[in-house]
């Protein structure tokens, strides 16, 4: 579990509504809205998640962060690994207890949890865990990677989130491990389907 003691504020002065905060949110908890006259990024307390991206990527350097008056909980608790959260990870060439987002220490087995009780984007399954909201960048393999595994495809990201994987070495062809021979390909799946029967 992670506790929240910060959230995004955005100086209403100096914010000229260009959207570039709502784009990159990894919880989609900025969005842009016409106050009065004006274009503005208005923050949804409840769901910011404090990773201070907005605030390091805003051209305007409009947004900061502010104390919050009551704490925010977020992470999942897995009591127990389920056959289907093993299964899943198994899938996807993961260790339940693996980590998959190293600021937050949230487990592959959390985020299979997560996907289990809902969670259909990386962007819900942030909101639910935690991962994605330290530096943004990554975890978003190994979550869709479970993703994956869980049998859900992913659709265009919204803003600026990317859903691209790097290619692993279960991805890689026969025929390339054939043609490319001084790269020990085959050499490396072996020893690592060893690890990840």
């Amino acid at each position: 579990m992670k506790t929240i003691h910060r959230v995004a504020l955005v100086d209403e002065g100096i914010c000229n509504g260009c959207g570039l905060c709502s784009r990159i949110c990894p919880v989609l908890a900025i969005n842009v809205a016409k106050i009065g006259e004006k274009k503005l990024a208005v923050v949804e307390a409840d769901s910011c998640h404090a990773c201070t991206i907005c605030v390091t990527r805003c051209p305007q350097r409009a947004v900061t962060m502010a104390e919050r008056r009551v704490p925010l909980e977020t992470g999942i608790d897995v009591a127990y690994v389920s056959k289907d959260i093993e299964d899943i990870c198994h899938a996807a060439h993961m260790y339940p207890d693996q980590i998959i987002c190293y600021c937050h220490r949230v487990q592959a087995k959390e985020v299979v949890k997560a996907i289990l009780d809902g969670a259909k984007t990386p962007e819900a399954i942030a909101s639910k865990t935690g991962a994605r909201t330290g530096c943004g960048v990554l975890c978003i393999t190994g979550v869709i990677r479970l993703l994956a595994a869980s049998g859900i495809e992913l659709e265009k990201a919204p803003g600026y989130q990317w859903y691209g994987v790097k290619a692993t070495i279960w991805d890689i062809s026969k025929e390339i491990m054939q043609k490319y021979p001084q790269y020990y390909m085959a050499e490396d799946l072996e020893a690592i389907n060893d690890i990840f029967p």
